[in-house]
């Protein structure tokens, strides 16, 4: 690995921690419907944050966890949030092919899912203030990835768009009248649609498969440690967003391979 690499590496892990901090920002206001703009205060005593006390991981370790204002202890979330974000920078750095893709891909996809994962885990909603305005966003990001075929790439985002919220929309009220209960909430079906825009149409095949893999093993874990909710209902955000995550990193290639092992044929072969 050459040095000037290595420094961009560096670079992105510290402007991922730097934003990892804005999403804690993010995932506090939102629900709240709160503006994110405007400077960090404190959740426990609601008093300013200075900037020297706002460094990621740096200023929770030296405060031993605790609020410089009001001695109080922060949640861990905080610290775990912006090492996870710098994490998922760098990822995204090795899997760009510039790094104009990988600002994009990184700050208009993988951190509003950051986002959309864990106010949905905690809170059991997904704030309409990402899925809405980012569907638009990712048909001008599919567009840019195909250019200059954009025609193609609209249509794929559009029907991305229809494929993704409108599975979710069926396949929920289909469940909910045989079950008697509400199946799927929307926010996952605009969610849906979201991913549906940013990626087409043929990598929500793989996303609704992944994340309902996943949801699955976390449902069976939940009933194996017993630590499951009142309510018994299972937050699908979190998972919808990790197998989109992982649809961008992996998809194609991991659709190519599940489907020319099962029919002798690629995925793209079957589906141009």
């Amino acid at each position: 690995m050459n040095i000037p690499y290595l420094i961009i590496i560096i670079e992105a892990i510290i402007f991922g921690l730097v934003v990892g901090s804005f999403l804690n920002v993010c995932i506090y206001r939102l629900p709240l419907n709160k503006s994110v703009m405007g400077r960090s205060f404190c959740p426990l005593c609601k008093k300013q944050i200075p900037i020297y006390r706002n460094i990621p991981i740096i200023s929770y370790v030296i405060q031993l966890g605790k609020s410089a204002c009001c001695k109080k202890s922060i949640s861990i979330q905080y610290p775990l949030i912006e090492a996870l974000t710098a994490v998922i920078s760098v990822v995204t750095l090795f899997h760009s092919t510039s790094l104009l893709q990988y600002v994009i891909w990184f700050t208009l996809f993988m951190c509003p899912l950051i986002i959309v994962s864990i106010v949905d885990f905690k809170l059991k909603i997904i704030p309409d203030q990402i899925s809405i305005p980012f569907i638009v966003v990712g048909v001008g990001v599919h567009l840019y990835e195909l250019w200059p075929n954009w025609s193609g790439a609209l249509i794929d985002s559009v029907l991305g768009i229809l494929v993704g919220g409108g599975t979710l929309l069926i396949l929920g009220e289909i469940i909910s009248r045989v079950k008697k209960v509400d199946a799927m909430g929307g926010g996952d079906v605009k969610l849906a649609a979201m991913f549906g825009a940013f990626l087409g149409w043929r990598a929500l095949v793989f996303i609704f498969l992944a994340s309902s893999i996943l949801a699955l093993i976390y449902a069976v874990a939940c009933i194996v440690t017993k630590k499951q909710d009142d309510d018994k209902t299972i937050p699908f955000g979190p998972f919808l967003s990790m197998a989109a995550m992982i649809a961008w990193l992996y998809g194609k290639t991991l659709t190519d391979w599940y489907f020319y092992s099962i029919v002798g044929l690629p995925f793209n072969i079957l589906f141009p």
